[in-house]
């Protein structure tokens, strides 16, 4: 669960770069353009130092980074073009954790227990505490519905995601095999680069000639938008994930690594109010000290 909770830090540093990408570049780009470059990086150690395409699992992390990455991402980053990091996250991060437990208890067939359940439901309730009441965007209702959906579908996509991954490490250890993680992250990456440059070309081709949507509120970053793309593979396609999936290799239900996963909306938030605006109440800081309570005991039970 250690792994876990770095996963959540780095998430929510890729969180906060990425709504500043896509409204530099426009959601799509933004989103083939950080898997381009982790591709090439995890390319790199994977066919130098790594596993390259082997492994055994290659299919599986294959169609793990298709659903997660592909279709996951691009849903994302189309809501956070939308709604801003924010929101975007609690949305992603909360759902994909009941969706995640679910999947893991009726595929993998690894239920929580009841202390489990309770110190995941306990980090569920901080972060809900901590975001919630703050002000929504001022955005059209179009715009807010839209986001919100996107997010939602983006997080049922993580969440058969992490588990198709989670099935790829058991069939690995029932072979007597294993693979490294960021080489399994490079084959992860693969999918999600394919499906990535689909969307970005579907994109380009159908651009309507209406005036664009309105961007979520607050400045534009001083910074360029080459910076923001690096920093959000940094984050996200190679540090973030490779965690991730050190995390999801150790711990029988992948809705225990989200359920930790999720306080990345916490984290994000002082980044957020630096980029765009937002402000930290009172309840922010209740709602940090129930999630630090809740992975405290997880980090306490779980390997």
């Amino acid at each position: 669960m250690h792994a876990a909770f770095l996963t959540a830090f780095l998430f929510a540093l890729t969180g906060v770069c990425a709504a500043q990408a896509s409204r530099l570049l426009g959601a799509a780009r933004a989103n083939a353009a950080r898997l381009l470059v982790a591709l090439c990086v995890l390319g790199l150690w994977a066919h130098t130092m790594g596993d390259g395409w082997g492994g055994g699992a290659g299919p599986w992390f294959f169609l793990a980074g298709a659903v997660g990455f592909g279709m996951g991402g691009s849903c994302i980053f189309l809501a956070l073009r939308r709604i801003g990091s924010t929101l975007t996250l609690l949305i992603v991060e909360c759902l994909a954790t009941l969706v995640a437990a679910a999947i893991g208890w009726l595929w993998l067939g690894a239920a929580l227990g009841s202390r489990e359940m309770f110190f995941a439901g306990l980090i569920l309730t901080g972060i809900l505490i901590g975001l919630l009441p703050a002000p929504l965007p001022q955005l059209s209702r179009k715009l807010l519905v839209s986001g919100c959906l996107l997010a939602g579908a983006g997080a049922v996509f993580q969440a058969i995601s992490f588990n198709v991954s989670r099935h790829a490490f058991v069939l690995l250890a029932e072979a007597g095999r294993s693979i490294d993680h960021f080489s399994a992250a490079y084959q992860r990456l693969l999918g999600g680069a394919g499906i990535a440059l689909v969307f970005l070309a579907v994109s380009c081709a159908y651009r309507p000639k209406a005036k664009p949507d309105a961007l979520a509120p607050g400045p534009l970053s001083p910074l360029p938008a080459p910076v923001w793309v690096g920093l959000n593979a940094l984050f996200g396609p190679i540090l973030g994930v490779t965690a991730m999936l050190w995390a999801i290799r150790l711990v029988p239900n992948p809705g225990l690594v989200q359920a930790v996963v999720a306080s990345a909306t916490l984290f994000t938030l002082p980044a957020a109010h630096f980029l765009e605006g937002t402000r930290p109440g009172w309840n922010y800081f209740l709602g940090c000290a129930l999630a630090f309570l809740g992975i405290g005991g997880l980090l306490w039970g779980v390997r």
